[in-house]
């Protein structure tokens, strides 16, 4: 799913956080963030940040369950994405964002997944993370599309 806006509004460009020459920390971001010239608009920039918000979104909702259970996974993956939609706006807002959770129970069963793009590789990029546990297998892509 993804975050909605009423019928006919187009989202309003955010401030980039990562301009400025000091270091600054955001709320609910731990680690500190780049200076950077002036606003990002490389996804790679933001590839290191985005690695470390992938794993505190998944423990978020994940960290505590100890059991895989089907009737929860819709409820996990959505709260899961849409954390990590959220974490990426605050971060920067001059891109749009594609976000692909998968929760599968661990049985032995291999899991392989594949992305294929058309993009900028100047201003575009991906992210994933693997998350796991005795009982599941999460996986979050995070795709940054250049506005």
């Amino acid at each position: 799913s993804s975050l909605r806006l009423p019928a006919g509004a187009a989202p309003a460009p955010l401030p980039c956080p990562l301009r400025g020459r000091a270091f600054r920390r955001r709320r609910g971001f731990g680690a500190a963030m780049p200076p950077a010239e002036d606003d990002t608009t490389a996804f790679a920039k933001l590839k290191e940040e985005v690695n470390l918000q992938l794993p505190q979104c998944i423990e978020r909702v994940l960290g505590k369950v100890s059991e895989y259970h089907p009737k929860h996974v819709d409820e996990w993956t959505e709260s899961i994405g849409q954390e990590v939609l959220k974490r990426l706006q605050d971060l920067c807002g001059n891109f749009k964002y594609i976000v692909n959770v998968t929760v599968m129970e661990k049985k032995g069963a291999g899991l392989h997944t594949s992305s294929a793009v058309f993009w900028d590789t100047e201003t575009d990029g991906a992210v994933s993370y693997r998350w796991e546990n005795k009982a599941m297998v999460c996986i979050v892509s995070a795709y940054g599309i250049g506005l």
